[in-house]
């Protein structure tokens, strides 16, 4: 294999890996996090928004819904898209010791994930077809 040709390969089987996980995490946040609210909220614009169109991250405290424990800082995982949030923010934890959050709704993993999906194969199918180098038939 050619190094311009691995500089095709492994990114894409990289970037898929590494897209499906952190859908998987954002994902399972989702279906067995601990709601609560984000409070104390200081947003920046993200690096990766556009300047006509700007996203936001933030981060501040986390109260459970139950008041159970609370976390004095934690920065959210996901953007906010519009424009900075109003306190207070429902956002959603692994539990008491994260460092973390994700905004509820498939915004947060489904982007990723479908683009994990595509690249992840698309790399191991240009790996596996290049892998060989066919020689012509000799008559």
């Amino acid at each position: 294999m050619s190094v311009g040709r691995a500089w095709r390969i492994l990114p894409a089987i990289g970037g898929g890996a590494v897209l499906l996980v952190v859908a998987a995490l954002r994902l399972h946040t989702q279906l067995t996090g601990v709601e609560g609210s984000l409070t104390g909220i200081r947003c920046q614009v993200s690096d990766t928004s556009d300047r006509d169109d700007p996203a936001y991250t933030c981060a501040g405290s986390f109260h459970p819904a139950d008041r159970t424990f609370f976390i004095p800082y934690l920065e959210v995982d996901t953007t906010f898209p519009t424009a900075k949030p109003q306190e207070p923010v429902t956002v959603l934890v692994d539990g008491p010791g994260a460092d973390t959050a994700v905004v509820p709704g498939k915004e947060a993993w489904l982007p990723q994930g479908l683009a994990g999906l595509v690249l992840l194969p698309a790399g191991i199918f240009m790996a596996v077809r290049g892998g060989g180098r066919r020689t012509p038939a000799v008559a």
